[in-house]
């Protein structure tokens, strides 16, 4: 067996049993929805597939708020409609005045 001097100079026998032993515990890698949507966030489905959730939700929503009563529904809907149309038109405003001539000569 193994032997060892202590500071006092005694000797003290030492066996494997009495050495720590580190055991490595099998890392879990655990996903999150997080995750999943970063991932998906990068591919080109992207846009399509959020654009028609977004969709949905908003005339699904339309509908609950308007209680069946399809008058309210479209008039819901047609300002939601004027609103982004508005928006539309600010932003392609906006972004002539950012663009940069090209140099082809």
């Amino acid at each position: 067996m193994a032997q060892r001097r202590t500071t006092s100079g005694k000797r003290k026998t030492s066996s494997s049993s009495s050495r720590k032993r580190t055991t490595s515990k099998s890392s879990s890698v655990t996903s999150t929805a997080v995750d999943y949507y970063h991932a998906f966030s990068k591919t080109r489905f992207f846009v399509p597939v959020m654009t028609v959730v977004v969709l949905t939700v908003l005339i699904l929503l339309d509908l609950l708020f308007s209680l069946n009563d399809y008058d309210r529904f479209f008039k819901i809907l047609g300002f939601e409609l004027l609103i982004v149309g508005i928006i539309w038109v600010i932003g392609l405003v906006l972004s002539f005045g950012e663009s940069t001539p090209s140099s082809g000569k």
